[in-house]
């Protein structure tokens, strides 16, 4: 193994130790969508080849079309779901926001009902940046970001993709 690859793995052990504990409802603590898991590795690829100097954005197939953009994290938590722009205002990561609420709202769900069963784990990608393209036209929509559910994803491509030495 290449000491830049000691050094990958190294970088990406520390990311998973600066994780904070899980948050999620007891109802969703062993639910895993290998899609959802499949699409977190391709997040990892791509900071690998970023750290290679490369800024490659996915090209998300969908039954709709193509979805092109960037990959972002779901933040920590709901008070992290604000970013600061550069003019010093903050602006709100929807599918952060998102996340964190319907974790909330499904702590209160089971609170009130104890038997609660979850029928499908509903993971979601955040994107930024989207350049949405619909099947069979030549029209492209443009999205500061869109939220998309993982089940939706049939497949996707990397553009913009550095050499590795």
């Amino acid at each position: 193994m290449s000491n830049q690859q000691q050094d990958e793995q190294s970088q990406d052990k520390k990311k998973q130790k600066k994780k904070p504990p899980s948050t999620l409802p007891k109802a969703m603590e062993k639910r895993l969508s290998l899609k959802w898991l499949t699409m977190q590795a391709l997040e990892a690829s791509i900071a690998r080849l970023q750290a290679q100097g490369g800024q490659p954005r996915v090209t998300i197939l969908t039954a709709f079309g193509q979805i092109e953009g960037e990959l972002q994290d779901i933040r920590a938590s709901y008070a992290e779901s604000f970013v600061e722009e550069a003019n010093g205002q903050y602006k709100p990561d929807l599918a952060s926001m998102v996340t964190h609420l319907r974790s909330e709202l499904l702590r209160t769900y089971e609170e009130q009902e104890k038997q609660i069963e979850i029928v499908d784990t509903a993971p979601i990608l955040s994107l930024r940046d989207v350049v949405l393209q619909s099947s069979g036209s030549d029209l492209s929509t443009k999205l500061p970001q869109l939220t998309l559910f993982a089940d939706q994803v049939i497949g996707f491509a990397l553009s913009d993709v550095p050499t590795v030495q």
